[in-house]
């Protein structure tokens, strides 16, 4: 279990370290979602704050960081 904001700030981290022009990242937003069955994911991305990056850039970083979080974590509050 981890809160939305340590689970917002490790995915930022994680866009952030993944490649040098993604290292102005801004952040994400996520959402907790009640999960479609049990043992489903129970959080979402809700928004995308790419700051001065360049979208196209660095939304693979995004989507893989987040996919992996996904597995990882489940939102606690």
């Amino acid at each position: 279990m981890i809160t939305r904001a340590a689970l917002e700030l490790a995915i930022a981290e994680a866009v952030r370290n993944s490649s040098p022009e993604c290292s102005a990242f801004v952040g994400v937003i996520v959402e907790r979602v009640v999960p479609a069955s049990p043992g489903s994911v129970n959080w979402t991305v809700k928004g995308i704050k790419y700051g001065k990056v360049e979208r196209d850039r660095c939304s693979a970083s995004v989507s893989s960081c987040v996919e992996a979080s996904q597995r990882d974590f489940e939102v606690s509050d």
